[in-house]
């Protein structure tokens, strides 16, 4: 099942974190080198330079003020004008134009999802091998492309481990250990995605609020083990009942609920019989059935998620008073 709004949310976190450390990391080195251009009357490539350090601090300005990394404004923006100031170099001061090129390799993968870094490496390459073999013997050219190629890959694998491990600590954060669904961590937000998709694109967005019946007796006789077996099985039928898209949380004990995406008040309540009734057909327990209560309520025109989960947990409230084993839209 995906993580969704999560699955990417590891590496737009390392991305927007190591790009303010970037531009940071630019504005004290970069600036004096800016300055000192200027004062030797290298005017094109202060005038470069300027335009980085601009370009670095109004992406980190979205950053900060308003927590939004724009990737297009360092692909089309930052990345050609870095690419501008190492064909500058090269051309002009040749052999001290060839360091400047490793720190802007290894900065591509620091700043950019991976398939972009290397695009951007794929472009550095091909503006500054012609320039460098123009001046530097071929036996020292070769080495200089390799150790840049290799600056590149160290780097790539470098932000690829941190961004793997970051993903796993959120996957950890976020998924009941006991059955593998999603927890309360973002049931907030997942919400609210649904709800800005429902209005921008008019689909239906439903929930299906549901426990197991009368669970606590199912760990007074059974003990918890078997209990515990009942909350993973049901779990997993769930899981496969359910669609990529959809996301089911496990809300605590035996309390669980599934935001269906783009499913109207129908077709929900369908979903919602189907569960209701392959559960009470599971032999989960010896000589008797496991039922669940379940409550639907399908998304209302400028519902916030507390009102519309709160519908939900109405629904289930009356389903459970209502003879239980039953659904309540």
């Amino acid at each position: 099942m995906d993580l969704y709004p999560e699955q990417l949310q590891a590496t737009s976190d390392f991305l927007r974190t190591s790009f303010l450390r970037l531009a940071l990391v630019a504005i004290v080195f970069i600036t004096p080198f800016a300055i000192y251009n200027f004062l030797v009357a290298q005017y094109l490539i202060s005038i470069i330079c300027w335009a980085i350090l601009i370009a670095f601090t109004v992406n980190a300005g979205l950053i900060v003020w308003h927590n939004r990394y724009r990737i297009v404004l360092t692909q089309f923006g930052l990345v050609p004008i870095i690419l501008l100031l190492l064909v500058v170099l090269l051309g002009q001061q040749e052999t001290i134009g060839i360091f400047w090129c490793y720190p802007a390799a290894g900065s591509f993968h620091f700043m950019l999802p991976r398939r972009h870094a290397w695009l951007s490496t794929a472009v550095l390459f091909g503006v500054s091998i012609p320039l460098v073999s123009a001046f530097v013997p071929p036996n020292l050219a070769i080495r200089i492309v390799v150790t840049l190629a290799l600056v590149s890959i160290a780097a790539a694998v470098f932000v690829r481990v941190i961004t793997e491990q970051q993903h796993q600590l959120r996957v950890q954060a976020m998924t009941d250990p006991l059955t593998g669904l999603l927890n309360r961590t973002l049931l907030h937000e997942t919400l609210d995605w649904a709800i800005e998709q429902s209005k921008r694109s008019e689909l239906p967005m439903s929930l299906v609020a549901f426990d197991i019946d009368h669970f606590k007796s199912v760990n007074d006789t059974y003990g918890h083990d078997v209990g515990d077996d009942v909350l993973c099985r049901v779990s997993t039928l769930v899981k496969e009942r359910v669609r990529r898209v959809d996301k089911v949380f496990r809300l605590g004990g035996e309390e669980f609920l599934i935001l269906l995406h783009g499913t109207g008040k129908d077709a929900a309540q369908r979903v919602a019989e189907d569960l209701r009734e392959r559960i009470a057909l599971l032999e989960l327990l010896p000589e008797r059935s496991v039922t669940v209560s379940v409550g639907l309520a399908t998304l209302q025109p400028n519902e916030d998620w507390t009102a519309w989960m709160k519908r939900s947990d109405n629904n289930l409230y009356r389903a459970k008073t209502g003879g239980r084993n039953r659904v309540e839209v």
